[in-house]
């Protein structure tokens, strides 16, 4: 009788359990949420991210240049009924692109649009308490090229 009981209580438990242990992909981007910084001689870049729900992340980035804002571009990272996709809002872009989410775990989300002309694909990785980025795609001689942005937290 007890091991009658046993086998129900597992089978009603293990599945509870195994979802509790399954964390939501949007769940996993929660260490973007802050402010960063990046500095090359005389040009600034800032990113920020903030949770607004559990379904949307909204940021922004900016690149100063002798006090100048030489770029900047309004972001989301938004979960719908069938995906989630890094959308980014540039001036010049007639709308904003989307890129969707191709690869995520604790570290690392990976978001590719290969119909855009650049970037096609956007790497954000977590690297000891910094915030690495990457941007791919082709260049306009139709080499394959990609531009890295190490960012620190903002203090």
């Amino acid at each position: 009788m007890k091991s009658l009981f046993y086998f129900i209580f597992l089978a009603i438990n293990i599945p509870a359990m195994a979802q509790t242990n399954t964390q939501n992909p949007m769940e996993k981007l929660s260490w973007i949420i802050d402010r960063w910084i990046s500095s090359e001689g005389d040009t600034k870049s800032y990113e920020y991210w903030e949770k607004t729900s559990d379904d949307l992340l909204i940021g922004a980035s900016e690149t100063v240049k002798d006090g100048d804002t030489i770029f900047s571009e309004k972001l989301r990272i938004e979960k719908s009924s069938e995906d989630i996709f890094y959308i980014a809002d540039v001036k010049h872009n007639p709308a904003p692109v989307k890129f969707k989410l191709t690869s995520i775990n604790d570290t690392e989300a990976v978001f590719e649009n290969p119909e855009h002309d650049f970037p096609q694909k956007i790497t954000y990785r977590q690297e000891e308490g910094n915030l690495h980025s990457s941007i791919e795609g082709p260049g306009k001689e139709g080499k394959w090229k990609k531009i890295d942005f190490l960012m620190s937290r903002m203090r």
